[in-house]
């Protein structure tokens, strides 16, 4: 039996329309979810890229390496003596034996012998300035000597500048004419002198800042690297007038066998710190062992202390972390563990005096601190005085018997400090104040003060203090700088 079913054509296309309608609403669908996965792809990768750039924090410039060391003694030297050959010093050789006398010779003997390539020159100076030969030199131990009415210190340093002016402009003359260079002509370059005045320090009209203010612009200033004073002095017999007290002279005859009725001379020295160091140490091996000494210098310790010889005796809140690109033995590495809590560092350091300095008081320093960041990658480092105040610093010095020790510690704020996410570089300087700096006992003990005593010296303390001052305030002398980094996230 055949059965025949008949289906309407509008029926049929009307199902096949549907169909696809419905395909067409699923490829829409597909598309959509295609589309839509597509950008939350991007933004999560988006998201992720600046998340990385984010823990990739900038650090800052390391600091520049500091060497501050007065170094070696020169391997040649010229030293000029000049003789301060005034009535006042005539005394000094009346008697049969004096130290000044004694020390004579010396003065050229350990130029030679204390320098390879040392030589000396000699001068006589009152109110002007003399260059003499060797037998000249030879006479300073006669009476004959000393015959100059009036003394001008300052006149050895007009004398100086000449022939320095003299010896530049030969030096350039030769280069041209294709002689040595400047930097082979080794006569009288300052870096290769050293200049020797002995004097009792009493000079015309008794101005003693007129003196000082002379060394500071001439020798103290800051165009003068590496450049130092010397004093050293000593106690002679004496039998003779005293001069340039502003009233008539007095006559003086110290007592045999008594020291402290002996009148002071001095060597007032100036050059390079290690030469003057030198030069001290030869004449007190010389003999000369009660000489009293000072160098007035930017340099007061062997080397300028850092943390690379330090001993981390205390971390808080901090880790050790590698920072830099290139680790630097005298700059700390640190994050900050709790953000919210201060942090500390504390460190011991064992250092050196150098010989000869001003005394100072050494559990007193001025604190300098500089706080760096880095805004990016590209730029400079940038000050942050915020993040300055979070820091503090407390330094102790304690010394015993065999080495000096000083202990300093590293407060910070961590929680104050402006950036949670950042990395700081610190910078800290110890120096002394310059009202840290006394003069040492024999200074008051020699100092004539009031008195007309033939024995003591007419404003010593004064002038001492002047030229500690003036190197204070022009080369500000640091004993110790201090870099660390520290992370915040």
């Amino acid at each position: 039996m055949l059965t025949f079913l008949l289906i309407d054509p509008k029926f049929i296309e009307g199902q096949r329309r549907q169909q696809l309608d419905v395909g067409t609403d699923m490829k829409h669908i597909y598309l959509g979810l295609k589309t839509s996965f597509c950008l939350f792809s991007i933004s999560l990768f988006v998201l992720l890229l600046l998340t990385s750039c984010n823990n990739e924090l900038t650090t800052p410039d390391p600091p520049i390496k500091v060497e501050l060391s007065p170094g070696d003694p020169s391997e040649k030297l010229l030293a000029r003596i000049y003789f301060d050959a005034s009535a006042s010093m005539q005394g000094f050789v009346v008697p049969n034996t004096s130290q000044y006398k004694s020390i004579l010779r010396p003065l050229e003997s350990v130029i030679t012998s204390g320098w390879r390539n040392g030589k000396a020159e000699f001068y006589r100076f009152g109110e002007q300035v003399t260059p003499i030969d060797r037998d000249g030199y030879l006479m300073a131990d006669s009476e004959d000597f000393y015959t100059e009415l009036k003394t001008y210190i300052q006149k050895i340093f007009e004398y100086e500048e000449q022939l320095v002016s003299k010896n530049i402009n030969n030096a350039s003359n030769n280069s041209i004419d294709g002689g040595p260079s400047p930097n082979k002509v080794n006569d009288i370059r300052e870096e290769d002198s050293l200049v020797v005045i002995v004097t009792d320090l009493f000079q015309d009209k008794q101005d003693v800042n007129l003196l000082v203010t002379q060394l500071r612009d001439k020798y103290i200033n800051k165009e003068k690297k590496g450049q130092a004073l010397g004093l050293l002095g000593l106690r002679s017999e004496f039998d003779g007038r005293v001069y340039n007290l502003g009233t008539s002279p007095i006559l003086y005859r110290s007592t045999p066998g008594k020291p402290e009725t002996f009148r002071p001379f001095y060597l007032l020295v100036i050059g390079r710190h290690a030469d003057i160091a030198h030069y001290f140490d030869r004449l007190i091996a010389n003999g000369f062992t009660d000489a009293q000494t000072l160098i007035f210098s930017q340099y007061l310790v062997d080397s300028l202390l850092s943390f690379e010889n330090a001993t981390i005796e205390q971390l808080v809140n901090l880790n050790r972390v590698s920072i830099a690109e290139k680790p630097d033995p005298q700059v700390k590495e640190y994050r900050i563990t709790d953000k919210n809590k201060p942090s500390q560092i504390s460190a011991k350091l064992k250092f050196q005096f150098l010989s000869y300095v001003m005394p100072f008081d050494s559990e007193k320093f001025e604190v300098n601190i500089i706080a760096e960041y880095k805004p990016d990658s590209k730029g400079k480092n940038e000050i942050s005085l915020d993040a300055q105040k979070c820091l503090k610093v407390i330094s102790t010095h304690s010394k015993n018997d065999e080495d000096n020790e000083l202990n300093v510690g590293f407060n910070l704020d961590s929680g104050s400090l402006p950036d949670e996410r950042k990395i700081y570089l610190y910078e800290v300087t110890l120096s002394p104040g310059i009202d840290t700096f006394k003069e040492p006992d024999w200074c008051s003990q020699w100092d004539m003060e009031d008195e007309r005593n033939g024995a003591k010296t007419l404003n010593l303390v004064n002038f001492i203090r002047g030229l500690s001052q003036a190197t204070t305030l022009i080369h500000e002398p640091i004993i110790a700088k201090f870099h660390f980094y520290i992370e915040k996230r």
